[in-house]
């Protein structure tokens, strides 16, 4: 079996089960994923985004379980999987994943695997997200939760990054995809381009799929809409210099 303990939210957990899945591909065994209890956050979606993962048996998060399975597995942590990889011993034990494994040469070496990581059947149809020139996301920096104000996710763009884009694309109409209606970025947006601007406030999952089914994507500085750009069909993705 291969056990993955969700860490951080939805972008983080997909380089998280997509390594699984690059175990899973080595020794054709089934993943076990211990999450169904994570959402604690009330900005995160009431439905457990985590459906929208091909395949997974899900259960809760416990600590004294967790620990107890740790001794039974071979731990894959972000110290040890690049040789873990590479080596060609034949493993019969169970395998434990707790790490972020943010590589993105993990994904250009196993790009195949990218194909069979969504349950595109999960998402919401995509008539009704095509009608946008320009889809924009915005992370929300929430003052009550650490996971939002992690140093690495303080530095967002500025107004100026997406006024340089929305000024040479012009773009008839703009989704913006935010958490929170009070976003500075997004008032200042409004301001600048009016009617143009549409602003979405709805679950993980709904914005998600507004992300991947987009014409054209400005992206945040995270990996929920980092993951959304590498599966997109976009015409044209635009990252943050980070």
């Amino acid at each position: 079996m291969i056990f993955i303990e969700k860490k951080g939210r939805f972008g983080n957990f997909l380089f998280q089960y997509f390594l699984g899945k690059i175990i899973q591909k080595k020794y054709n065994q089934k993943i076990v994923i211990f999450s169904k209890n994570e959402n604690k956050y009330d900005f995160n979606s009431k439905k457990n985004i985590d459906k929208l993962i091909t395949n997974g048996i899900f259960l809760p998060k416990i600590s004294k379980i967790l620990d107890i399975l740790k001794s039974f597995c071979i731990t894959i942590n972000d110290g040890n999987y690049k040789n873990f990889i590479r080596e060609s011993k034949n493993h019969k034990k169970n395998f434990f994943i707790s790490g972020f494994f943010q590589d993105i040469d993990l994904l250009n070496q196993n790009i195949e695997i990218l194909d069979d990581l969504i349950n595109y059947g999960n998402l919401l149809p995509n008539e009704e997200f095509n009608n946008f020139d320009l889809t924009i996301h915005l992370r929300h920096l929430y003052q009550d939760a650490n996971i939002d104000n992690h140093e690495l996710y303080k530095n967002q763009p500025d107004i100026f990054f997406y006024k340089e884009i929305i000024d040479k694309e012009n773009p008839k109409n703009i989704k913006i995809v935010c958490s929170n209606k009070n976003n500075k970025i997004l008032l200042n947006l409004k301001t600048l381009y009016g009617d143009k601007i549409l602003f979405s406030e709805k679950d993980d999952i709904t914005d998600f799929t507004t992300l991947l089914h987009s014409k054209k994507i400005i992206l945040s500085l995270s990996t929920f809409s980092l993951w959304a750009g590498i599966l997109s069909k976009a015409k044209k993705v635009f990252v943050p210099n980070s």
